[in-house]
């Protein structure tokens, strides 16, 4: 009977160790699952910044953004258009493109759609310059500007800028 119980004890010690050992197998199991599971989440976080970073530097004025959303935004006429924000802007230094974010001395829309947010300086002024171009690309909707026309053209005819030599000045700009 002795020889039983030492047995049965020792069966039991066993049966808790195994049961122990089981239950530290499915706490290191859950651990590594854990572990994966932050090092995905360490993974995403990282492309996250990864992209806040990149939208962060299309925010930044430059001729490379701007000609970034310019084929984002599918404007037509982009040699002319960027002729424009040139002279507009005087190559991006001007008052009303560094207070206004405005690339085109837009006036405020009165009569279409537009993302404007009101007037200073007697221009149209902006939350960024990409609303400038979002604005100009309604505008360019609006008047149903495709690739087809002749754009300076256009732009005589619309009575696009105040200035009489707007075209020629615009031909010039390389």
């Amino acid at each position: 009977m002795k020889n039983k119980t030492i047995k049965l004890a020792l069966a039991i010690n066993l049966g808790l160790i195994g049961a122990i050992a089981y239950q530290s197998f499915s706490i290191s199991k859950q651990d590594c699952k854990i572990n994966k599971l932050q090092k995905q989440i360490q993974d995403k976080q990282m492309q996250i910044d990864s992209l806040d970073s990149v939208n962060h530097s299309l925010h930044k004025l430059s001729w490379e953004n701007i000609n970034y959303w310019i084929d984002t935004l599918n404007i037509h006429h982009k040699e002319v258009v960027l002729q424009q924000i040139k002279l507009e802007t005087g190559n991006l230094t001007s008052t009303i493109c560094l207070e206004n974010n405005n690339l085109f001395g837009m006036k405020q829309a009165k009569v279409r759609e537009t993302t404007a947010k009101g007037t200073k300086r007697n221009h149209a002024y902006y939350d960024s310059y990409i609303d400038s171009i979002k604005d100009y690309k309604l505008w360019q909707d609006m008047h149903e500007i495709d690739g087809t026309c002749d754009y300076y053209v256009f732009l005589h005819e619309a009575g696009y800028a105040e200035a009489r030599n707007y075209i020629n000045t615009l031909k010039q700009i390389l």
